[in-house]
């Protein structure tokens, strides 16, 4: 099947469950001209994957024609610095100048962008569309913010993480993850890390329940950084968490 020229690797696509309603809505506004999305929300929300998961799919999306929507794909982490490596360009000013003489519609996505949007708002204005990531919402961007995954969703995400077929799940199944959902206040991240090693241990539903409940997590709020709670106190929450749940630990500072 045809796709764009890749300027850079597609991302990897990781197991993705749910989020159709964001999806759609960043597909919506992928396709209004000259402005830039931003995809906002607190640590661990799935900005990245929703991000992944809308490149992916762009790249293989065809016009009536049967040709790629996009002539030129870019998937870039941070900044422009693979670039000028790659070309061998000694500012970010040559690889925009490099980039706007492109022919054809062209797609950028870019995790965790500086906030500082002029240089991707430039980009638009030549027949890019931009959508990027940042914990905080960019000024002079279309913002999404990403908000908690819905409790059917989060019950999906939660037993493909834990090694079960969510289709297969029986009334007392269900009403049990929910609760521990619920307690992980359907946060993504949350639940992949509490699935994984629940499911490594092979710990019943009940003792996950039981584990949450005693310690009184609350995930969600040690990830919103930069709002509610300073850096010492996340850091010793982690580490907390680190203890109950070890693979926790690669999200300590």
């Amino acid at each position: 099947m045809s796709i764009p020229s890749l300027i850079t690797a597609a991302p990897t696509e990781d197991l993705f469950e749910g989020r159709r309603t964001d999806l759609d809505a960043i597909n919506t506004f992928a396709g209004i001209a000259n402005r830039v999305v931003c995809i906002s929300g607190v640590a661990g929300i799935g900005k990245t994957a929703l991000l992944k998961q809308f490149f992916n799919a762009a790249i293989r999306r065809l016009n009536i024609m049967g040709q790629p929507h996009y002539q030129y794909a870019l998937w870039l982490e941070n900044d422009f610095k693979v670039l000028m490596n790659k070309w061998q360009l000694s500012s970010v000013h040559d690889v925009l100048d490099k980039l706007i003489r492109m022919n054809g519609d062209k797609l950028l996505c870019m995790d965790n962008a500086p906030q500082d949007p002029a240089q991707l708002a430039y980009l638009t204005e030549h027949k890019w569309t931009v959508i990027v990531t940042s914990r905080e919402r960019i000024k002079e961007t279309i913002p999404y913010e990403l908000q908690e995954v819905s409790i059917d969703d989060a019950i999906r995400i939660f037993a493909l993480y834990n090694g079960v077929d969510p289709d297969s799940l029986n009334i007392y199944e269900t009403e049990m993850i929910s609760d521990i959902t619920c307690r992980l206040l359907q946060h993504t991240r949350s639940l992949e890390i509490t699935g994984k090693y629940a499911g490594h241990k092979g710990w019943s539903l009940q003792e996950i329940n039981q584990a949450l409940k005693e310690n009184g997590l609350n995930i969600p709020r040690l990830a919103d950084i930069s709002r509610q709670l300073t850096d010492v106190k996340v850091k010793a929450m982690y580490e907390k968490l680190a203890v109950i749940f070890p693979v926790g630990a690669e999200m300590a500072f």
